[in-house]
Formats: structure tokens, C-alpha cells, sequence
């Protein structure tokens, strides 16, 4: 019933963006014509979204080289699995879908079509690789759920609501240009910006619903298995399985918003997960849950993201487990009372990082404002050289002032992965000195010969190591064909800052191998950018010669 209500809520809401705007766009135009482009995205989309399941066949049979399997082929490979589908079926009265794999070593998982009659759910080979068979069989329940709740129609006419709000914009945009009154004219741009607004804020209305569609699919899964604890364990596995597996990406970046879970946001749990087990502390894993729940910054990324968050996920699937008399398999009561988090220290260090973050755009918007003031109010006489020099030494001042509060100058801690990953505090903006010690495994971007970063392996984990060259671009491109490929494999001590958001990276300021140092000049290029606009104003100062003259 929530899950109706809030699919209801959302499409209501959205319909009503949708019928402001298209309503008073007819009132204002005064003619029906303009009613026909919003019709035709209409028909497009209703098309597309009956042939669309045809189209998707084509794609992974012919690219990926998905096949068809029959329910006695899947169940040679999950019992559960296939146990799950014909019951479930059976149960909803609904066809059972057409069964596909895909045969890549990522774990993935995702279900598409037109509605109950032809929906078709595709597994990968890594599925069955890296779950076991209640794995599987809380996966297929997921997907099922996606079909049993008509996902596939909920958010085709979601998504076609906001392609009408954009329809609404571009043409109440060029009416407002190019015809009638000039009232009218004015009305209609009004209109088309309110469009543009109402389309912004539905995009973002569009993704909740499809988080809130992921939690209902993960609760039914739960109540068919009877088992949330399997689906909980399955969401990690997938996630370490596809980190496991960087050279051949393609699935998962294709089915990104199709698949199981956003795996950006998940890698770092599942490789937690997977270390935590291997060196037996799971409390790790407990730590890095923490983060999803409660650092501010990871709402902040939710907000763009398909999926909730994975801790979010497992915390509400423990929850159910407590629904079937099962303990769950990750306590989250025991791990808020475990670690005791400084809310107030959370809330102040995103306030701070925001403050940081903004720095020169509040100076690049909000000076011009505050010396116009100064001009009105007959503070200043207003000089455009005068301007333009403060101007720039003021934004070259916040980018400097940024870069320190970024990349802070103290002593590093030498620290794992691991630990790294459990800091509930770690912070996309505000840097943590630290030193890591492991060796180099391969190029950041797997495959990659231009990728001069690198991705380093310790005895817990691994880690993304963003290097600079003193020289921007082309520096890069040298390192990446000359020193790159002579590092990999070598034993190094990473020195940098670890910045943590929808995923995870070291900036590097040197590391060290065998004797050897090299440097790297993320934190100078940041500051030699603040220096170059502060620059740039004196030199329009000495130019031009600019007083500031109070009157």
C-alpha cells in the first residue's frame, strides 16, 4: 500500500507540474496547435515503450551475447532460483518471464520489458560465480518484485511526464520570442522558465521514485524468500565480484540504472565486506555502513542516484529479517550503540566543507553585487579596470584559500584501507593526510594507456591514487606512457589526502618505490591556478592604473 501511495504521490505531483504548465501555455497561446508536440512525445514514447523490450533483446543478444534459457536449464544452475520464479508466478498470476544470461565474470542482474505479460530478467555468469544458491534466489526475487509492482509503467510515464516539461520549455521559450503580443509573448517566456524549473525538479522527483521502487523490490524479495538476509549478503557479493573484475566494464555501465544496485556507490561496501571476512574484523564493515547512514555528504549523492544507498538497503532489509524470526546478518542496532557518532561534528564539517567548496563562486557572483552597491550608494566611483583586477585576485584568493582547507599541510597517519573505508567522517572535500603502504597493481582506468593514475592494493584493500604532473595534460600523458606501466607491480608508500564521496581516492603528494620518490603537484597546481588569477588582476592593476577612489 506505501509503495502505491508513493508512486501515486509522485506521479500526481508530477502530472500536476505537467498540466500547469500545458494549460496555461493553451490559455496564453490562445490556439490548440501547440498541443501537438506534447502528443507526439506522448505516441513516441508509448511506442517505444511496446517495442522497447524487442529493441533491448537485439542489444544484449547480439553485443553481449545474452541467450534465452527455459526455467529446467536455470534450475540446473539455481534451483532456488528458478523454484522462486514459478511460485512466484504461480502466486501473482502473471506469465513468467523470458530467463537470459550474459556471459560476463561481473555479477549483475536486471529485468526490463513492457509489463507482466513480457517482462524478461538477464543474469549475468558472475552471478552465479560469487553468490550461492539462496543468493540467487533473493536476486531473481528482486527483479520479480520490479515486475510484480509494474515498474516498467510507473516510471515510463515518469520519465515521459519530464520529457513534456522540457517539450513545455523549448516551446514556451520561442513563442515567447517569436509571436503574439507582447504580453502574451512575455507570459509564454514566464511559462517556458517555469517549465525549464518544474523539469529540474521532477528529474530529482523521478530518481526518488526509483529509490523508493528499489526498497519495495528488495522487501519483496525478502517476503518471497522469506530470507532478507540472502539478498543482503548478495548486494555485497555483487558489489566485490564487479570490483574484482575492473577490465571489462561494459555490462554493468550499460544496465547502470537497470541493474541491481548503483555500483559506484557500492564498491566500497563490498570490498570492506570482503576484506573484513578475509582479515576476520567485522567490525570494519559495521564502520563503513555508518557512513551511508549517516555523513551528510552521502545524501547529498543519493539525491542523483537511481538506488539508495547499499547501507541503507541492508539496514532496512535487517530490519525485516526481525518480520520472519531471523537474526539479521548485520545488527544495525548494536552498531549505532557500538560507535557513537558526534552528529553535531557531522553537521558542522559539511557546513564547513560547503563553505569551503563555494569559496570562489560566492566571490565570482557575489562581488560584482556588492561593488554595484558600493557604486549606487556612492561608496566608489566605478572603474571597469578597478573592478576586473579585484575581481580576479578575489576569486584567485578563494581558489587558494580552498586548495589549503583541501589539501591540509599535516603530518600524514599511516593508516589501511580499511581504516580508511570505516571513517564515518571522511569528507569528497576536506582531505585526511595519510601514507598507505602496499604495491602498485595496475592503471586507475583499467585498460587505458593515457590513465596516469594508478590503483594500489595494501593487505586490506584497494585504492585509487590521482596523480598530477607539474605540467597539466601533456605531463600526464608522458607519465602514463613512460612510468606507468615500470610501476605496476612494484612495492610503494602512498603519500596524500584521502577524500571519500560516491567513491573513493587518494590525491597524491609523492610516492615512493624502491628507492625512489616521485612527486606529484595536485596541491601546487591548485594553488598556481589562485596565483595566476591573482596575477592577472595586478597586471590589469599595473596596466591600467587603477585607484580606488572613495567619493
Amino acid at each position: 500500500m506505501k509503495l502505491f501511495l508513493a508512486s501515486v504521490f509522485t506521479l500526481l505531483l508530477l502530472s500536476g507540474f505537467l498540466a500547469t504548465i500545458l494549460f496555461a501555455f493553451m490559455y496564453v497561446a490562445g490556439y490548440i496547435d501547440a498541443i501537438l508536440l506534447p502528443i507526439l512525445v506522448v505516441l513516441l514514447n508509448f511506442i517505444l515503450w511496446l517495442v522497447s523490450p524487442t529493441i533491448s533483446d537485439f542489444i544484449y543478444r547480439y553485443f553481449f551475447k545474452a541467450r534465452w534459457i527455459s526455467l529446467s536449464d536455470l534450475r540446473s544452475k539455481s534451483k532456488s532460483g528458478a523454484d522462486l520464479i514459478e511460485a512466484t508466478c504461480t502466486k501473482y498470476g502473471f506469465n513468467i518471464p523470458k530467463v537470459g544470461i550474459v556471459p560476463d565474470k561481473n555479477p549483475n542482474a536486471f529485468t526490463y520489458g513492457s509489463g507482466q505479460w513480457n517482462a524478461r530478467i538477464i543474469v549475468s555468469e558472475g552471478i552465479f560465480h560469487y553468490l550461492d544458491d539462496k543468493n540467487i534466489a533473493a536476486v531473481y526475487g528482486h527483479e520479480l518484485g520490479h515486475i510484480k509492482n509494474r515498474d516498467f509503467i510507473v516510471m515510463t510515464a515518469a520519465s515521459t511526464i519530464i520529457q513534456l516539461l522540457y517539450v513545455m520549455f523549448i516551446m514556451g521559450v520561442r513563442s515567447g520570442r517569436g509571436g503574439g503580443s507582447k504580453k502574451g509573448g512575455g507570459y509564454l517566456a514566464l511559462i517556458g522558465i517555469a517549465s525549464y524549473i518544474f523539469y529540474w525538479i521532477g528529474q530529482y522527483i523521478v530518481l526518488y521514485l526509483s529509490r523508493v521502487r528499489e526498497y519495495y523490490a528488495d522487501q519483496f524479495s525478502a517476503e518471497e524468500t522469506k530470507d532478507p538476509n540472502s539478498l543482503s549478503v548478495a548486494l555485497i557479493r555483487i558489489a566485490y565480484g564487479i570490483l574484482t573484475n575492473p577490465d571489462d566494464v561494459k555490462l554493468v555501465n550499460t544496465t547502470k540504472n537497470l541493474g541491481i544496485m548503483n555500483f559506484s556507490a557500492a564498491k566500497a561496501t563490498g570490498l570492506t565486506y570482503y576484506m573484513s571476512q578475509k582479515l576476520h574484523e567485522p567490525s570494519m564493515v559495521d564502520k563503513s555502513f555508518l557512513f551511508d547512514l549517516h555523513n551528510p555528504w552521502a545524501f547529498v549523492y543519493e539525491l542523483g542516484s537511481t538506488h539508495p544507498l547499499t547501507g541503507k538497503r541492508i539496514r532496512r532489509l535487517s530490519m525485516l529479517s526481525r518480520k520472519f524470526g531471523k537474526k539479521p546478518a548485520f545488527d544495525f542496532d548494536v552498531i549505532e550503540r557500538a560507535y557513537q557518532i558526534d552528529k553535531g561534528k557531522l553537521r558542522a564539517n559539511f557546513l564547513k566543507d560547503l563553505l569551503a567548496l563555494s569559496i570562489p563562486l560566492i566571490v565570482a557572483l557575489g562581488f560584482p553585487l556588492f561593488y554595484l552597491y558600493g557604486v549606487l550608494a556612492g561608496m566608489v566611483s566605478f572603474q571597469l579596470f578597478q573592478f576586473l583586477a579585484l575581481w580576479l585576485m578575489l576569486i584567485g584568493l578563494g581558489m587558494i584559500i580552498r586548495t589549503v582547507y583541501r589539501y591540509p599541510g599535516k603530518k600524514p597517519e599511516r593508516l589501511t584501507v580499511l581504516q580508511l573505508m570505516g571513517d564515518v567522517y571522511a569528507s569528497p572535500v576536506r582531505g585526511r593526510r595519510v601514507l598507505l603502504d602496499g604495491k602498485f597493481i595496475g592503471r586507475g582506468i583499467p585498460g587505458f594507456i593515457f590513465s596516469e593514475d594508478l590503483m594500489m592494493q595494501d593487505k586490506t584493500g584497494l585504492m585509487y591514487l590521482n596523480y598530477q604532473s607539474w605540467i597539466p595534460l601533456f605531463g600526464n600523458i608522458f607519465f602514463a606512457l613512460s612510468r606507468v606501466k615500470s610501476l605496476i607491480g612494484r612495492p610503494a608508500q602512498a603519500n596524500g589526502w584521502f577524500l571519500r564521496g560516491i567513491s573513493s581516492r587518494t590525491d597524491l603528494s609523492s610516492l615512493h618505490t624502491e628507492g625512489r620518490t616521485i612527486s606529484s603537484y595536485i596541491k601546487a597546481i591548485s594553488i598556481f591556478w589562485g596565483l595566476f588569477f591573482i596575477c592577472a588582476g595586478l597586471l590589469i592593476g599595473m596596466l591600467f592604473g587603477f585607484t580606488f577612489t572613495l567619493i
